[in-house]
């Protein structure tokens, strides 16, 4: 058995610790050296309960009701759904794509902190010469006007309480891992949303560039030219668009000028690394590997196809609630009810305004 005892109250204390319960079980009981398994999974193994089936092996996966074996094994099953919850989030989407960095809140309030780069205050932001004995010029960070608007993510599952704890765990991981899935495609369409209109802040929202007006005006009217797409690139300089999420549309305009489209240029796109004996550098990075990303929610300016670029390292800030991801499951075996809501509170803000732009093929 534990060595401390697992009550609901860890959740609290993890939650005023800006925390997760699993993260918390890693300072009060810590897995042995050498272990695979995390502080949790330690504690679920203790108790008994297996969540994965391995038929191969004959091993079954215990059922949702052995959670409730003891008041000690239910504490952790508000902490096992979260965790399938965060894992999908996390890997069944391209939000991680999309995000620079993931800051955790104790309260459903919160604003965003920015470097003000003005242009009063541009001098501030460059290294300048500076004589001797006199002071730097200062770079200030600066809390936003408006607070991020924070949302639940998630579904609701509704079944009896019976039925809950006689499904086999993995069973109910599948259905969790569902629910974070679409959980993460809401979020995403909320990540394009503030790349194109802002998060309510000035100077949030993405600038947008016309393909042939602004970038190639010898481009065909519909058409991604190679001039326009290396001209967008390099419009984020000093950043780098090392992002850009693209509609069916889009994605296929783009990658019909990154790669031959028959087969003998295809063959001699192939062969020219081996026949060329120079090359060009480009020390700066001036534009580096893109990774392209499909989504159907990519919306139309002005009725063109367009292409959300952004450089994830500086775009944009996920901001989420601690503990909110494991408060409804609490509930759930509290009170026996018959829905289990799974969720997740969570908001988004942009961060540097220059780090995001779109590309309207106009």
């Amino acid at each position: 058995m534990s060595k401390f005892a697992l009550t609901r109250e860890l959740y609290n204390q993890a939650s005023v610790q800006e925390m997760t319960f699993s993260q918390l079980l890693e300072q009060l009981a810590p897995a042995p050296a050498g272990s695979k398994l995390t502080a949790f999974e330690n504690q679920l193994k203790e108790h008994g309960i297996v969540t994965q089936s391995i038929p191969e092996k004959g091993i079954i996966a215990s059922k949702v009701e052995a959670f409730y074996r003891t008041e000690e094994s239910k504490v952790l099953f508000p902490e096992f759904v979260a965790t399938q919850l965060r894992e999908s989030l996390s890997q069944m989407s391209i939000l991680p794509y999309l995000l620079a960095t993931t800051t955790t809140i104790d309260g459903n309030a919160y604003r965003t902190i920015y470097c003000d780069d003005s242009d009063a205050n541009k001098k501030a932001t460059k290294k300048v010469r500076v004589t001797e004995a006199s002071e730097l010029p200062k770079s200030r960070l600066k809390t936003r006007e408006n607070a991020v608007k924070i949302w639940k993510y998630g579904r609701a599952i509704e079944a009896s309480y019976e039925v809950i704890r006689r499904m086999r765990i993995d069973l109910l991981s599948v259905h969790v891992r569902r629910i974070g899935e679409q959980a993460a495609q809401d979020e995403v369409v909320d990540v394009l949303d503030i790349i194109k209109n802002g998060d309510g802040n000035d100077n949030t929202a993405a600038a947008v560039l016309k393909a042939k007006a602004d970038l190639d005006p010898a481009a065909t009217s519909g058409k991604l030219s190679k001039a326009a797409w290396i001209r967008f690139l390099l419009r984020f300089y000093p950043y780098q668009c090392n992002t850009v999420v693209a509609s069916e549309d889009g994605l296929l305009q783009v990658l019909d000028i990154l790669y031959p489209n028959d087969a003998t240029q295809m063959m001699d796109f192939l062969l020219k690394g081996m026949a060329i004996t120079a090359r060009v550098e480009l020390p700066q990075q001036l534009w580096t590997n893109v990774t392209l990303l499909y989504n159907p929610n990519v919306e139309k300016i002005n009725n063109h196809v367009a292409l959300y670029g952004l450089d994830r390292r500086y775009a944009v800030e996920k901001v989420v609630e601690a503990g909110s991801d494991i408060q409804e499951a609490d509930k759930f075996i509290t009170n026996q009810t018959q829905v289990l809501t799974i969720s997740e509170t969570a908001g988004f803000a942009r961060m540097f305004g220059e780090a995001a732009k779109i590309l309207e093929i106009d």
